[in-house]
């Protein structure tokens, strides 16, 4: 991470402790929110995520929720006050879209988050040649025929196999009683 990048972090936690909302109630319950700064940020950039009014002194598991995919970030430990104000570096590999962090305590806490291309990316929608590119494999004739014979043989073996039990089930049967 740039120092600008850093510097920017530091200002915004900054910002976000002191503009941020009082936590008035320690419980949990009441109160709690997260909150992520900025709200949109370009795969590969840095975001702050800040939770308030959690219990004092406990653990947050931070994860970033997609379409398909789930980012797991390190745990956090809220403050005295019960909050707590982390940057984190977004995946530059992360696709555009809407994600969701959560922060999982005694109860989840969310915030969205919208990612935008990563600079020398497509834009989402625009058919990049990873998605859009991609065709059935062509079978040859040979090979269609190869695979047919041997599902024909699999089903035999089955069949014969069904048989072959029934008839040492019959060997093994009880004699009638009368």
């Amino acid at each position: 991470m740039g120092r600008r990048a850093a510097r920017a972090a530091a200002i915004a936690v900054g910002l976000l402790l002191l503009l941020g909302p009082p936590a008035l109630a320690h419980e949990g319950e009441e109160g709690a929110g997260l909150s992520v700064e900025p709200s949109q940020v370009s795969a590969g950039g840095v975001v702050v995520l800040a939770g308030q009014g959690l219990e004092p002194d406990s653990v947050r598991q931070i994860g970033l929720a997609g379409p398909d995919v789930h980012v797991p970030f390190p745990s956090v430990t809220t403050d005295a006050e019960g909050m707590f104000a982390v940057t984190l570096t977004i995946p530059g590999h992360l696709p555009p879209g809407t994600y969701t962090f959560q922060a999982i305590g005694d109860e989840t806490l969310t915030a969205d988050l919208a990612i935008t291309a990563a600079a020398g990316q497509p834009p989402a929608g625009t058919g990049s040649d990873t998605g859009d590119a991609i065709t059935p494999r062509e079978r040859s004739p040979l090979e269609v025929a190869l695979w047919a014979a041997l599902v024909f043989v699999a089903l035999g073996a089955g069949a014969l196999l069904v048989v072959r039990a029934e008839r040492l089930g019959r060997l093994f049967e009880p004699p009638p009683v009368r």
